[in-house]
């Protein structure tokens, strides 16, 4: 046996030790769009439904030898151009990190996505070094940690037949609910998300003066921006027209009657929490960002509600509290002080949201806030255009504040590009990381689902 097939051999024999008893292993995505590649992998869920696979070419390098920096090009360009021959989109393939080759196959089962990439291998190998089936596969399934950072575990095709499952991975949603009314897309997204995802959405119902609302709330992901790593959720609704579904943007929100604003704040929380419960400590990271009007916080009775309900569940799940004051768009500075001070006993810190404008950003200053939130205005912009518009917010917001908080971007690329443009915390939609059809689905049944969980 040649050195380079021993030495082959040694290291898919350090690999299989490595993943004796079923650990996985964090990969660090050292490659210029990372954030793109984690984004696919959210946006289509295949990470937690076992149809994203990572092939390592460890041992194929050591084969080449010398000649793999010639032969490199030409291996991921074998890859992709035969992979793009036999698939076509959703599914998808990218070379990571020079020396491994990622998969993502939703279309066909995990089985047989995982029995492709073994051939895929073979096929690889025999092309460009010869028979190399003395040596075990090294196939991977892959999961999405953070927006530079998988985990991969060792794939044995005796055992892999669906997604596996630990006690870290997604809890399932039940799924009778979720049929009941949706569309058809709707309804087969939902289906999708019984099968291995957590519930996104839940929602409920307010009423008043003749006017009902529904209220369908998430948990968004938020990000510290320096080292773009996930610290918590922000507890976020959406609020639509119960007749029609509608959905009420900020403006129409702002002109709510107090009593029903309030009324919205209070389920987002109490639903927010919910959410949150669902998860498991690791999943739900240190912190929890709790938006609520102006208006709510002024009213006694909803912020001794608000407060006395987060304060317990911070207790319970360990989790900091940041109270976001929203809608201070023209409210004299004072009266954001008064109502800051009558909530700091109960968070970190607070932050105050107002529109995407200067004026408004810089009359939150010395109002006792340590940040400003705004929310991202969802407009096409080309990367520079956004930045300049991102870096204008941020220094506008560091200077009233010293914080500036994005709330609900729709991908992770836009977020990289905040970061450059100096934003310190993020949050990204959780209905972007599904499709907007399926949001529409999820949102119209969420109400039985948390039913039937009763």
């Amino acid at each position: 046996m040649s050195d380079s097939v021993m030495q082959a051999a040694d290291i898919d024999a350090a690999a299989r030790a490595a993943h004796l008893g079923g650990a996985r292993e964090p990969l660090i995505l050292r490659h210029e769009d990372a954030v793109e590649i984690v984004d696919r992998l959210r946006e289509t869920h295949v990470d937690t439904t076992g149809h994203a696979f990572l092939l390592k070419l460890d041992t194929l390098i050591v084969r080449l030898g010398s000649k793999w920096e010639q032969k490199c090009e030409l291996v991921f360009e074998h890859l992709k151009t035969g992979f793009e021959r036999q698939y076509e989109e959703p599914n998808w393939c990218i070379g990571i990190n020079g020396d491994a080759w990622l998969a993502l196959l939703p279309t066909i089962g995990s089985r047989k996505g995982a029995l492709a990439i073994t051939e895929v291998w073979r096929e690889l190998c025999g092309f460009f070094v010869g028979d190399m089936s003395a040596i075990e596969v090294p196939l991977y399934d892959v999961r999405a940690e953070d927006v530079d950072r998988f985990s991969i575990k060792k794939i044995d095709l005796k055992t892999w037949f669906d997604a596996p499952e630990d006690d870290g991975g997604p809890i399932k949603a039940r799924g009778g609910a979720f049929h009941a009314a949706a569309d058809a897309e709707g309804a087969e997204g939902a289906a999708s998300a019984a099968k291995g995802h957590r519930p996104m959405m839940v929602a409920a119902t307010v009423s008043s003066g003749g006017r009902n609302l529904k209220v369908a709330s998430s948990v968004e992901p938020l990000f510290e921006m320096k080292k773009m790593a996930m610290i918590g959720h922000r507890l976020e609704g959406l609020v639509m027209e119960n007749l029609d579904n509608t959905l009420l943007d900020r403006k129409a929100l702002a002109n709510l009657d107090w009593g029903l604003r309030e009324q919205v704040d209070v389920v987002n929380v109490e639903q927010g929490l919910k959410l949150l419960r669902m998860r498991s400590p690791e999943q739900r990271k240190m912190l929890m960002v709790v938006p609520a009007a102006f208006s709510t916080f002024a009213s006694n009775r909803a912020r001794t509600k608000i407060t006395q309900d987060v304060a317990r569940a911070s207790a319970e799940m360990g989790l900091k509290v940041l109270f976001e004051v929203r809608g201070l768009d023209g409210v004299p500075p004072h009266r954001v002080l008064e109502i800051v001070s009558m909530i700091k006993p109960f968070c970190m810190t607070a932050v105050g949201s107002v529109s995407a404008d200067r004026k408004g950003i810089a009359a939150l200053s010395k109002c006792g806030l340590s940040g400003v939130c705004v929310e991202y205005d969802g407009v096409k912009r080309d990367d520079e255009a956004l930045k300049e518009h991102l870096g204008m917010l941020s220094a506008a917001a560091k200077a009233s504040a010293g914080a500036c908080m994005i709330q609900g971007f729709d991908n992770y690329r836009q977020m990289a590009i905040a970061r450059l443009a100096g934003v310190t915390h993020a949050s990204i939609k959780a209905a972007a990381l599904i499709s907007p059809r399926m949001a529409v689905g999820l949102a119209k049944t969420a109400a039985e689902g948390m039913r039937a969980d009763d």
